[in-house]
């Protein structure tokens, strides 16, 4: 779990560096968007269903709604795998050996996730 913050520090260090390149327009629009979040009240949404069916989607519009951050798994579990962290190493020997990833090593990666910024609203789950 502590794998996934050192990732998250090191883009946010990224993101930051690239702040400059961004325009006064959409900085105002972010400011905007974060103003409008502060009285929305905390959510927690799960989406439950098959590959394919929409979950991935529907988050979008649903987190634009609600200001809620989106946490993908399978999206978290390889970008881990990517990023070569030892949660990533262990969730890639599961994985390629066509195994399931422990339970435990998920609910790390989502009980690390939700302690960002952006989730103080909430997040929906899929």
């Amino acid at each position: 779990p502590g794998d996934c913050a050192c990732a998250r520090r090191a883009a946010a260090a990224t993101t930051m560096a690239h702040l400059a390149d961004v325009s006064t327009e959409q900085l105002m629009e972010e400011l905007r968007r974060r103003v409008e979040c502060i009285d929305k009240p905390e959510k927690r949404v799960i989406l439950v269903g098959p590959p394919g069916c929409g979950k991935g989607s529907q988050s979008p519009a649903i987190k634009q709604e609600h200001c809620l951050c989106h946490l993908a798994t399978g999206d978290m579990l390889r970008a881990a795998v990517k990023a070569g962290t030892e949660l990533g190493k262990t969730a890639k020997k599961a994985m390629d050996s066509g195994g399931l990833v422990s339970d435990d090593l998920v609910v790390g990666i989502i009980e690390d996730a939700v302690k960002a910024p952006e989730c103080s609203k909430g997040f929906i789950l899929d």
